[in-house]
C-alpha cells in the first residue's frame, strides 16, 4: 500500500515539473516572438545648441584718460566789510539784502562824516597859517645866519635860536599835514563802496545804526570765477595728471612733482542737471589730503565764457558739480564694455566656435568701460552678451549687432 503511495507522490510531482517547464517554453516563446515582432525606433543625430551672443574683436590702440571728480562750487573771492571809523549810518544801498547783486563801484552804505570832516577843515586851516609861519622862520633863519658869516653882526647862539625857531615850525606844519591826511582818509572810509560786481551773502547793518570799527556788517562774493576743489586719487593724480618741467628762479628743475601741473579745459556739469555745465580750467594741486589719501585739485570757471552768448553764468556757488579733467594716454590698450570684463578681471572670448575664459590685465575703469592692457592677442572675439556661469568650450554663435558697446539683458545658459 505504501509503495503505491510514493509512486502516486513522484508520478504527481513528475507532471508539475513538467507543466513548469512547458509553461516556461510558451512564456519564452511568446516573448521571442513578440521582439522579432517590434521595430527598432529611428535614430536621431543628437545636436548641440550654440549660445546667440554678441562679440566685438580686440584692437589695440592709444587711449585718452579723463580722471572724474566730485566737488562743490565756491567763489573764488569771499570778502568781509568791516566798518573802519565809528559813527551813524546815515545811508545804505537801496538792494542791501542777502542775495542781491550790487556793480562793482556802488555805494554800499555811508557813515555820518560832520566830525571828520570839521577836523579836516580845521587842520586845512591850520596847515595854511603854518605854512606861512615856516616861510617866515626860514627867512629869519637865512637873515641871521648871513649877517653872522658875512657881516660878523649877532652871535651863533642867535643863529642857532632861529634855526631851532625853523625847525619848531617845520615840525609843526609836517604834524598838521598828517592829521589833516588822517582826516581825509578817515573820510574816505566813511563812505563803503562795492569793490567789485559782488552778490550779498550776509547783512548785519541798517540806516541809523551806530557802528564802531572791526565790525563785520557785510559779506560779499565775487561770482565772476567760481572755484571747484575736488579730491582725485592719488594714483591717478600721479599717472593719469599732465604736467610740465617747471624751474625755480635758478633755473633748477621744481623738486615737487604737482608744482607744473598743465592748465587743461575741463567739463564741469551740474550733478542734479547736466545741462547745467561750463568749461573749466585746471589751475593748480592744493595739497594731499593724508586721511583719505586723495590730492585735492582746483578748476577755475570763468564767467566770461558766456558773455558772447549773452547768457548768464548757469553755475553758482554752493552747488554739487561733477567734473572731468582730461589726463594721458593709455598706450595700447583694448576697450571693452564694463560689463564684458568679471569681477575677477576675466573675459569670454570666442576661439574654435567655441567660448573659453581668459585672465586679462585692467589697466583702467572709465565711463562705464574697461580698458585691457594685456591677457588679449589682437583680433580676439571678445563676448559683450552678459553671461551668467556659461559651460566652458560651450559653442556659440555671434550675433550681428548694430550697437556693440549697449548694454545687454543676462542670457540664461546651461
Amino acid at each position: 500500500m505504501s509503495e503505491q503511495l510514493e509512486s502516486g507522490k513522484r508520478a504527481t510531482v513528475i507532471i508539475r515539473v513538467v507543466a513548469c517547464l512547458i509553461i516556461l517554453a510558451m512564456g519564452f516563446g511568446g516573448f521571442t516572438f513578440l521582439k522579432r515582432m517590434k521595430k527598432a525606433p529611428g535614430q536621431k543625430p543628437q545636436v548641440e545648441r550654440p549660445l546667440k551672443v554678441e562679440a566685438v574683436a580686440a584692437v589695440y590702440r592709444d587711449v585718452p584718460v579723463a580722471i572724474e571728480a566730485h566737488g562743490e562750487l565756491r567763489s573764488i573771492r569771499m570778502v568781509e566789510i568791516a566798518a573802519e571809523v565809528s559813527g551813524n549810518v546815515v545811508a545804505v544801498h537801496a538792494r542791501l539784502r542777502t542775495g542781491e547783486v550790487i556793480p562793482k563801484g556802488e555805494l554800499l552804505f555811508s557813515i555820518d562824516d560832520r566830525d571828520y570832516r570839521t577836523e579836516y577843515e580845521s587842520n586845512k586851516t591850520r596847515l595854511a597859517i603854518l605854512e606861512r609861519d615856516k616861510e617866515l622862520t626860514a627867512r629869519e633863519l637865512a637873515r641871521v645866519r648871513t649877517l653872522f658869516e658875512k657881516n660878523k653882526v649877532g652871535t651863533r647862539a642867535g643863529v642857532e635860536k632861529a634855526e631851532q625857531s625853523a625847525n619848531n615850525s617845520a615840525d609843526r606844519l609836517a604834524q598838521v599835514r598828517q592829521a589833516m591826511i588822517r582826516a581825509e582818509i578817515k573820510l574816505e572810509r566813511c563812505r563803503v563802496l562795492a569793490p567789485f560786481t559782488c552778490r550779498i551773502t550776509s547783512k548785519k547793518i541798517e540806516k541809523d545804526q551806530y557802528v564802531s570799527p572791526g565790525k563785520i556788517v557785510l559779506g560779499l562774493a565775487d561770482d565772476s570765477v567760481l572755484e571747484l576743489e575736488v579730491p582725485v586719487d592719488s594714483r591717478d593724480a600721479f599717472q593719469w595728471l599732465q604736467f610740465t618741467d617747471t624751474k625755480n628762479d635758478d633755473g633748477a628743475v621744481a623738486e615737487a612733482w604737482f608744482a607744473g601741473v598743465q592748465h587743461v579745459q575741463c567739463d564741469v556739469n551740474w550733478t542734479e542737471d547736466a545741462q547745467n555745465s561750463a568749461k573749466g580750467v585746471l589751475d593748480r594741486v592744493s595739497f594731499f589730503d593724508e586721511k583719505t589719501r586723495t590730492v585735492k585739485v582746483v578748476i577755475n570757471i570763468d564767467a566770461g565764457q558766456f558773455k558772447e552768448q549773452n547768457t548768464t553764468m548757469p553755475l553758482v556757488s554752493g552747488m554739487f558739480c561733477r567734473v572731468a579733467i582730461p589726463g594721458g594716454s593709455m598706450r595700447q590698450v583694448v576697450e571693452l564694455p564694463r560689463w564684458a570684463v568679471s569681477f575677477e578681471n576675466t573675459v569670454y572670448v570666442i576661439r574654435d566656435g567655441r567660448l573659453e575664459t581668459v585672465p586679462v590685465q585692467v589697466t583702467r575703469v572709465q565711463d562705464n568701460k574697461a580698458y585691457i592692457s594685456k591677457g588679449l592677442a589682437e583680433g580676439d572675439m571678445v563676448i559683450t552678451t552678459r553671461l551668467v556661469n556659461p559651460l566652458e568650450r560651450s559653442l556659440v554663435q555671434i550675433l550681428e549687432t548694430k550697437t556693440k558697446m549697449k548694454a545687454k539683458t543676462p542670457a540664461g545658459e546651461k
